[in-house]
């Protein structure tokens, strides 16, 4: 019974690191498609609305804006941390990623999410297409 034990235990310490590499690559492909998420909840929201509508990117945090129609900012969706829901690091080309109210992108941009040896790139095309790596 000892020897179960013992083998068990091995074999668990074996499958460990491989464990927690498939963990980080699950969080970044997860923080990947919130990214993608929050990138077309705003082109829908720009086009239903009229209205030219923004991801902005702060550090590890992303949230979608509106412009009102006399001027100033609407917060669409709460604060999006990827790194508290996630743990990845959240690494982009340009702070705001905006959509004019046809759904087309104003500007392209990168954004790097990284965990561990994991990372995986959203690249967001001049007319708003959104690919990944």
């Amino acid at each position: 019974m000892l020897i179960v034990i013992v083998v068990m235990g091995g074999l668990m310490l074996l499958a460990l690191p491989r464990f927690r590499s498939v963990v980080q690559q699950h969080d970044v492909r997860g923080a990947r498609t919130k990214v993608v998420t929050l990138y077309n909840q705003a082109r829908a929201n720009a086009m239903t609305t009229n209205r030219p509508t923004a991801v902005r990117i702060s550090g590890n945090t992303a949230l979608i804006t509106a412009t009102l129609p006399g001027g100033g900012l609407d917060t669409l969706v709460a604060v999006q941390n990827l790194y508290n829901d996630y743990g990845v690091t959240v690494t982009s080309s340009d702070s705001m990623l905006a959509v004019d109210p046809r759904g087309f992108g104003r500007s392209g941009g990168t954004i790097e999410l990284t965990k561990g040896s994991h990372a995986d790139t959203v690249m967001i095309g001049g007319f708003g297409r959104v690919m990944t790596r």
